[in-house]
């Protein structure tokens, strides 16, 4: 009877602790605060530069007057997933990376309004004033989207782009998923929609990188840190959403066909995010030469996964097309918000 009440008492308190501090998150006890993330994460040559009534956190380096190349991250993380890259492309580039809205530490956007045609839109109005009228562009997964847009929207300013995970279909529906992520997943939906974990975010990053690769703690604390940011979880889904009914109601990949410069496509076999295989992404730019490296061992996350050879790669790349001629700018069609 007295081992019996001692666990009943044990599991009584596990059950009211846990129960409080699920209330203590739901009521906002896991945001991360944006002064402490600011300073962290904002470092070095960071700043902030308004576009719209948008703060876009932004990064330039390297020589000014070189060649400028811009990196767009993809969905989930922020600036920092190009910092191996940057640093291997500084030397001989102007490097300009940001945190496209509604990621990183790019603060909300009043207008209200998340999707691809406003990051392109913004990312038009953050070139403008940052100064640089012609740039290539290395992006990749839902990035991928942002920098076909904005080559669609605002033509004549990419001279080359560069993908390595390019959604132009919908992401697989199918694909198997860890199980602790799927149970974590329906328990955030029902339970937590609007703060995730370290071990989130870790599961997350394995799930679709090679066994081999093993996230540091850096990665998962800079994803951890922005992504609980007071209401980013919502602007996020807000982001997908769009997304999710734009490849329901259109083409999406027929963005592809506007492009008219050189394309490096980085194709890794390992990751399984996207459903469609590298030909019929070839294929999909009808009016551009296209550069096809597929890289067996790599997954969804290249840059961190095996950022010297990556790199090297594109550099390689960028280096065949410097005398390829790039169109003038022209009048931009309507931008889709």
């Amino acid at each position: 009877m007295r081992i019996r009440n001692v666990l009943l008492a044990t599991l009584g308190a596990i059950v009211l602790v846990g129960g409080g501090t699920v209330l203590a998150l739901r009521a906002g006890a896991g945001e991360t605060d944006r002064a402490q993330a600011e300073k962290r994460w904002a470092d070095g040559t960071s700043r902030f530069v308004e576009v719209d009534g948008v703060a876009v956190h932004v990064r330039e380096e390297g020589p000014v007057g070189a060649p400028v190349v811009v990196l767009l991250h993809g969905s989930i993380v922020n600036l920092h997933e190009w910092d191996g890259v940057a640093d291997r492309l500084k030397d001989r580039y102007r490097v300009v990376r940001f945190d496209w809205s509604p990621y990183g530490l790019t603060r909300p956007d009043p207008s209200g309004v998340y999707s691809t045609p406003r990051a392109a839109q913004l990312m038009d109005g953050l070139m403008r004033k940052l100064g640089h009228q012609r740039f290539a562009v290395v992006s990749t997964s839902n990035g991928a989207n942002v920098a076909l847009e904005n080559n669609r929207a605002y033509p004549g300013h990419v001279t080359a782009m560069a993908f390595s995970i390019l959604p132009l279909e919908r992401p697989s529906q199918t694909r198997k998923v860890d199980w602790r992520l799927t149970w974590m997943l329906a328990f955030h939906k029902a339970v937590l929609p609007n703060w995730r974990s370290h071990l989130f975010w870790k599961l997350m990053l394995e799930d679709t990188t090679p066994p081999g690769f093993h996230p540091t703690e850096r990665m998962v604390d800079q994803i951890y840190d922005m992504n609980n940011l007071p209401g980013a979880l919502e602007r996020q889904a807000q982001y997908i959403q769009a997304n999710v009914k734009a490849f329901q109601t259109s083409d999406v990949g027929a963005v592809a066909e506007a492009v008219r410069v050189p394309v490096l496509l980085q194709w890794c076999t390992y990751d399984d995010v996207i459903s469609q295989g590298p030909q019929a992404s070839v294929k999909r730019f009808t009016h551009a030469p296209v550069t096809l490296i597929t890289y067996p061992d790599l997954g969804h996350f290249p840059m961190w996964e095996n950022p010297e050879k990556f790199t090297r790669d594109i550099k390689s790349w960028l280096d065949t097309i410097k005398s390829v001629p790039s169109p003038a700018p022209t009048a931009a069609p309507t931008p889709r918000v």
